[in-house]
Formats: C-alpha cells, structure tokens, sequence
C-alpha cells in the first residue's frame, strides 16, 4: 500500500515554524553581500594549491578546472523583498476555520505525535524533535502529517512494509482524509511556491557593477650601482646639423634622442622614495556568466624609478609596483569575456590594455603586483611581456581535456589608426600555449609568441638594453660611403643614420609549478628568443682604413640583416603559511634577466640610448646599462666628438659580455583578506650583462590594501 504525498521537505521546514524563514533571509543577505566583492585587480595568479579550484574571474586557465569565468555564485540570488513576499502569500489565511489550532489534547495531535515518534518523522524543529506539549494550526498540522506520510512511504518503498502496523495505517488514512482540504490548499501553494522559486532561478541574474580595488604604498631604497648609475642626461639633440640629415631607410626621428653622458657621471640618484600605486576596477556583467572590466590606475613613482640614467641606470632595478603617471589617472584596461560551448571556452575582447598575459596564465605564483614578486623580472616569464606596451587585441581560452588547456592571444599597438589598422601596426604579437596538469600537485605549459616590432625591440624591459634592442640597431649610425678616416676616427657628419629596423621575433619558453608538499612549492620558467631583422643594412663605407691603414671591416656586413638571440630562466621556492601563520609567504627567486647571447653582424656604428616607455601613460626615460657603446656625450649639432682610444670602437651587433644574475627573497604578511605587508630584497649581479658594472641592490617594504 503506498500513500500519496504531494509536498516536499522544504515546505515543512518553511510552514512550521518561522525560524526556517529567518535563516533564509540571513542566508540571502550573506550571499549578496558576497557578491558585492570584485575581482582583483591585478588577479592573483595560479598557485599549486589551486590545481583543482575553479578561478571563476579570469580568462586564466592555469587551475585547469572546467571553465566558469565571470560567472556569480550559483545561488539564488533572493532578494530580501521577493522572499518576505513569498512568505507573506504563504501565511494568508481567507476563512475563520482555518485559523482553528489542532490541540495537543485533540485526538488528531496525539495520533500524529505517536506516528512521528515511532518512525523518526522530523517536524521541522532544528533539534527533530516534535514539541507536543504546542498547539499547533492546522496547516503547520497539515505539514506534519505530511511528513509522516512521506517517513511511511519510503519505509514502504524501502521494503520494511512488515514494521507499519495495520493500525497505523489506518490511522494515516483518517488524518489523511479530516485535513484533506488543508492538503490540498498546501498543495496548490507549494506549487506556486515551486514555480516561483523556478522563475527566480531562471532569473535570477540583474545587471550590476560592482567596484574594487587595490593600493599600494611603497617604501624603496638603492645601493650600489656606481656604474651603471649616475649618467648625466643631456639636452636632446635640437640643432641644425640633425635637421639637415637625409633620411636613410626607415629613419628613426634623431632630433627628440637624448645624450647621455656616464663618462663624466655624477653621484647615483638612489635616495629612498615612498610612492603608492592604485588601481580601481569596475566589473559588470549582462548575463551572470560574462563580464566587462574597466580599470583605472595612477601612480607616482616618477621618473622611471630607479631605472633612469641618473639613478641606477638599468631595468633590471624596476619594480613590480612602479608606475611613473604623475598622479595622473588613465585608463588600465577595457576588457569583455564571455564563454561558449558549454562554457568550455572563454573568449576576450580587449579594446584597450591589452597584454599577451590577459589571455595567456603566466603559471607563476609571483605574477601579483600587490602580493607576489617585489621585481618585474620576477613576476612572470619575459615571454610574456614581448612585444612592448600593446593596446588591442582579443584571444581565446578553451578547455579541450579535463587536464589541459589551449591559450591564443593576438594583440597590436597603435591598432586605433586607420592609417595601419589591426594588421598594420608598428608592433604585434601571437601568443600560444599549452597547459597540462599531469598531476594534482603539477602544472607544465609550453608558451609561443610571434611578435612584431617597427624598431627591432623586445619590449620585456626587464633585460639588459643589448638584448632589449637585439644589439642596438634602431636609431644607430654607421659610416657613410664618403667618410674620410683617419687616426681619431670619422666624423659624425657624414654617416648613415639607420632609423627604425624592423625585425620579427619567435620565442619559445616553458613554465613549471611543482607542488612538493602541501606548503612548499617550486617553479621555474625559462625562454629562448630568436630576432631577426627583416631590413637589409645600408651600402656604408667599404674602404675606410684606421691609422695603420689597416680596413675597418664594415664593408663585410653591407646588405645583411641583422639577427639576435636571448636567453632568460628564472627558478623559485615558496613557503606558504610558514610559521603556522595562515596566508603568509616566503619566496626565493634566483634567475638570469635577458640577454643576448648571440649577436650579427658585428658592426661599426653609433647607437643612441634606449628611450621606449615600459608602462602606458609614461614619459620615455633614457637607459643605457653603462653600455660605452651607448655613450653620446658631445654628439651634437655643434660639435662632432671624435671617437678616442676610450671609446673606439663603438660597434652594434654585439652580444652581451658578461652575465647577470637576479636573486629575490621576500616576505608576504597577511594582516587580514585585505591588508598584506611584504618586505624585500633584491641584489643583481653586473647589471646589464656587463663585468664593469657594480652590483646593485633593491629594498622595499610593500603594503597593500584590496576592496
């Protein structure tokens, strides 16, 4: 025998007692006031100990879980209003009768209080317990006895008809039939109930954007670096001698070049700075799913830090946290994402912003401006970094095994000009990666970038300015055909001015996070580079002898093009909550920052300093890495420097001399979710790839406040 029962276990919680609605609506309010909270800013990266967390708000595919980018909780998104709502409908009463209360003396309470405590019917208290010493109404008595109808028909359906007694059966039967009306009104309530709970489920999702952020106060001093540090930075080259040149191939604009000057330098610039970063994001989303991010930034450590020529006068002193803006607040990033294909890829529209690491996950647990690295060489791969400061572009992230991943990111600068387009541009770069998960404790990617550059740079800026330039071509001169040699060198008036050398770059790198224990990780990463010119150097002189008559050799390298490789690695280790302190970390990085390690051809000329911003919204800092290739002093339109035993020769096409080696260590506080505090060191060993240099070292203390 099997008793009919129309209502469901959420109903008797809702209808016996008000505590049920109660939590509710604590619950609701809990879970909006949790969505209210933004995506980082600057998105922590994948970490092992997120192999198998879904990160829902980035396009990041490095935990290798099944995509759910941008979307909210999966909750209802009740809102206090729509569920008062609800229970007020519910708890309407149209007839005297029904507000008649069952009695704990009534014969109909007694035989249900002794069908629930025989078969275990929970009426809906938080304890199970059915209080019979409380009159109750008679729909709260209608949800019981529903209850007890449901405890028998399962024992029934469970096969344990033989331990239901005929009599309480029958008894079943009985109340059954005198409540029947209040049945079926609970019937078609609940009905409604579920169909409005269906309505709110499938529409569940309003437009909203929310607003977060992070800020960063900074402390930071310098030691050391005298050289590379102290240069003097010259008046730009403004005079007639420039303005009366013939342009040579694709000739870089010669009259906004500054000198600099580090034969005569000064003291190095390296007193300790506090400057703050900030950055603020606005999130929206349109279907639950997708989402808009526009960020915001300002910054004020000016001047490219300790970067610039007059300081320590190499990128490989730059920050993670620097950003020379002035305290000027520009646009960051205008991104949309949304998925497809069952949610099994993601793809982004960046129409500002763009970065081949939007797209494509770094894999390194250090790729975090306000809690990972303290350096921008130890942040990520360079790799990730080609192609320079980018603006536009678009990319997928697709899912297509439970354990891998297949990244593809195109982006341009300057893609907003109709005089070159998205195709056109002065610099672009394809990115393409594969990331694997072989096992839970292991993430491996193999990345490939295709990049495109109208002045032949890398644009990581994060390695020496021999490699960051691929041996220093663009805007470099070379003996004209008509120069006259002779024992001090040649003049500076009559020489080839090479301009802007386009080159294209292939690089190949591979990452690793290796989780060796539940709080210690390693990683590593390490990418090769190959340039290549797609310009063809000038006729330049073929007969111009030194003092003992002996040919200088350029003539050899006419008509060639130009090639450079680099090389960069970096390996790390990672003590999470060390000291029992839960959400500290403790890092080591040791890496070798680019450089170039193969070179031609080895030619004669004169570069000019490298003088690219690395950071949308900055002014151009000049860097020269006490290159004495890239010393200019009194190169000028009044006076023609003549090159000397000091200086002689200058040649392009070199690669770097010596090796350069980064060392990190630094120490993550958490204060709270919000509040972290990192202290932090930094040694570089001959900075630029050059023996002459000092070694220079870094300081910070960082604090970071996320909303």
């Amino acid at each position: 025998m099997r008793i009919k029962s129309t209502f469901s276990i959420f109903s008797i919680l809702l209808l016996t007692t008000p505590i049920a609605v109660s939590a509710l609506l604590f619950k609701t309010a809990a879970v909006q006031a949790g969505e209210t909270d933004i995506a980082r800013t600057q998105p922590t990266q994948t970490t092992p100990q997120s192999l198998k967390k879904s990160e829902t708000n980035r396009t990041s595919a490095a935990t290798l879980a099944p995509l759910a980018p941008a979307t909210p909780d999966t909750e209802f998104n009740y809102t206090a209003q729509q569920i008062q709502n609800t229970s007020s409908t519910l708890a309407q009463v149209t007839s005297v009768s029904q507000l008649s209360d069952v009695q704990p003396t009534d014969w109909a309470f007694q035989a249900l209080q002794s069908l629930v405590e025989r078969y275990g019917v929970i009426a809906g208290y938080p304890d199970g317990t059915f209080r019979g010493n409380r009159a109750m109404t008679r729909y709260e008595f209608a949800a019981g006895l529903n209850a007890a109808m449901d405890r028998i028909n399962e024992l029934i359906t469970a096969g344990s008809a033989d331990v239901v007694s005929k009599e309480d059966l029958e008894t079943l039967n009985r109340l059954q039939s005198e409540f029947s009306s209040e049945l079926a009104t609970l019937r078609g309530r609940v009905d409604a109930l579920e169909a409005q709970t269906a309505e709110l489920e499938a529409n569940q999702f309003s437009t909203t954007t929310v607003l977060g952020g992070e800020v960063i106060f900074g402390v930071a001093s310098a030691f050391g670096g005298d050289p590379p540090g102290g240069c003097r930075v010259l008046p730009d080259n403004t005079g007639p001698f420039f303005d009366q040149l013939v342009p040579q191939l694709n000739l870089r604009d010669r009259n906004s070049a500054p000198e600099v000057d580090c034969l005569n330098r000064d003291d190095a610039d390296k007193n300790t700075v506090l400057a703050h970063l900030v950055r603020l994001g606005l999130e929206t989303s349109f279907t639950g799913k997708d989402r808009l991010r526009t960020y915001l930034v300002t910054g004020n450590f000016d001047g490219g830090g300790f970067t610039n020529a007059e300081s320590l006068n190499t990128y490989m002193a730059r920050l993670s946290y620097q950003a020379g803006l002035n305290n000027n607040v520009v646009l960051d990033l205008l991104e949309y994402r949304f998925p497809a294909f069952n949610d099994r890829v993601v793809f982004s529209v960046i129409p500002f912003g763009f970065s081949l690491s939007n797209v494509l996950s770094a894999n390194s647990a250090y790729f975090d401006t306000g809690r990972g690295s303290i350096s921008r060489f130890g942040e990520a791969s360079p790799i990730f970094k080609i192609g320079g400061v980018l603006d536009a572009g678009a990319g997928f992230d697709w899912l297509f095994a439970k354990n891998a991943r297949l990244q593809v990111a195109y982006g341009t600068g300057g893609s907003n000009n109709p005089d070159s387009g998205v195709f056109g541009a002065d610099r672009s770069a394809l990115g393409v990666q594969l990331l694997a998960t072989p096992t839970n404790n292991l993430i491996t990617g193999l990345t490939y970038v295709n990049a495109y550059t109208s002045d032949g740079t890398l644009g990581t800026y994060t390695g020496s300015v021999n490699a960051e330039t691929n041996g220093l071509w663009s805007g470099s001169s070379v003996p004209s055909p008509i120069d006259q040699a002779n024992d001090s060198g040649f003049d500076p008036c009559c020489r080839y001015f090479i301009g802007d050398l386009a080159a294209k770059t292939n690089a190949i790198g591979a990452t690793l996070q290796w989780r060796i224990s539940p709080k210690l990780t390693f990683g590593a990463w390490g990418g090769y580079m190959f340039t290549n010119f797609l310009e063809r150097l000038p006729d330049f002189s073929e007969t111009s002898r030194d003092a003992n008559g002996i040919l200088n050799g350029i003539g050899a390298s006419a008509g060639k093009k130009p090639f450079a490789n680099s090389a960069t690695y970096l390996f790390s280790l990672g003590l999470s909550d060390p000291f029992g302190r839960e959400g500290d970390l403790f890092a080591f990085l040791f890496g070798m920052p680019p450089k170039l390690v193969d070179a031609g051809p080895e030619t004669r000329g004169t570069p000019v300093p490298f003088f690219e911003t690395s950071r949308r919204g900055e002014p151009e800092v000049p860097v020269t890495d006490n290159n004495t290739n890239l010393d200019t002093a009194g190169i000028g339109p009044d006076q023609a420097r003549q090159e000397t035993p000091d200086t002689l020769p200058r040649r392009v096409g070199v690669k770097d001399e010596a090796t350069s080696l980064h060392f990190e260590v630094f120490y993550r506080f958490r204060v709270s979710d919000n509040l972290f505090i990192t202290p932090g060191v930094v040694l570089v060993t001959n900075p630029g790839h050059i023996e002459d240099n000092n070694d220079i070292w870094l300081a910070t203390v960082r604090t970071t406040f996320r909303f």
